[in-house]
């Protein structure tokens, strides 16, 4: 029984002699009220020995570190890069000045968004004038039975929010539906007699 309580006695004797060869850590206040933390006090500064061995202070009163890389490790730098990138939108088809030709007057807007659409966002057409049903998501919308004649085409690319975030440059195109009328009937001509 006397070698368990010795050998107990020797295991906390060991643990607490390396507890208290343990880094140290200090603390001190610069001149603007920002608290640093390090391992060796720096001359010349009231300096306070860090317990680590209590749980840190939890409450209303404000505390700081001091970080190099603040803004990259909350993400704020992200948040700016973002905001500086300003989104486009194009209408790449159909072409500025380009003919189509559909006689059931079928076409398929298609567009794009650099540098890198957001996650979630809607698209709506503006043909003549007239906005077209959203699209969610999607860079391709297709409209039917469009006149024949010329036409102006916009896109705009809308948060989910309902907030414009991008619009294209208007472009004109041309739609040409043939049209088959067929040849009229020949009436009977009464008799002349």
């Amino acid at each position: 029984m006397n070698k368990i309580h010795g050998i107990g006695a020797i295991t906390l004797l060991l643990l607490t002699s390396f507890s208290t060869h343990a880094a140290k850590v200090y603390s001190w206040v610069d001149g603007n009220g920002i608290t640093h933390y390090t391992d060796a006090p720096p001359p010349g500064k009231n300096v306070k020995e860090v317990d680590l061995r209590a749980a840190p202070l939890l409450g209303s009163a404000p505390s700081s570190v001091q970080v190099d890389n603040f803004n990259s490790l909350t993400g704020a730098d992200a948040k700016k890069e973002q905001e500086a990138a300003k989104l486009v939108i194009e209408l790449l088809s159909p072409e500025q000045g380009s003919t189509l030709r559909d006689n059931t007057g079928n076409i398929v807007f298609q567009g794009q968004i650099s540098p890198k659409p957001p996650t979630q966002y809607d698209v709506r057409l503006t043909l003549d004038g007239k906005a077209a049903p959203i699209v969610s998501n999607s860079l391709s919308i297709r409209v039917e039975n469009v006149d024949r004649g010329a036409h102006e085409a916009q896109l705009e690319l809308l948060a989910k929010d309902g907030t414009i975030l991008a619009e294209s440059t208007p472009v004109t195109f041309y739609l040409h539906r043939a049209t088959v009328t067929p040849a009229p009937k020949p009436t009977p001509k009464a008799n002349q007699g």
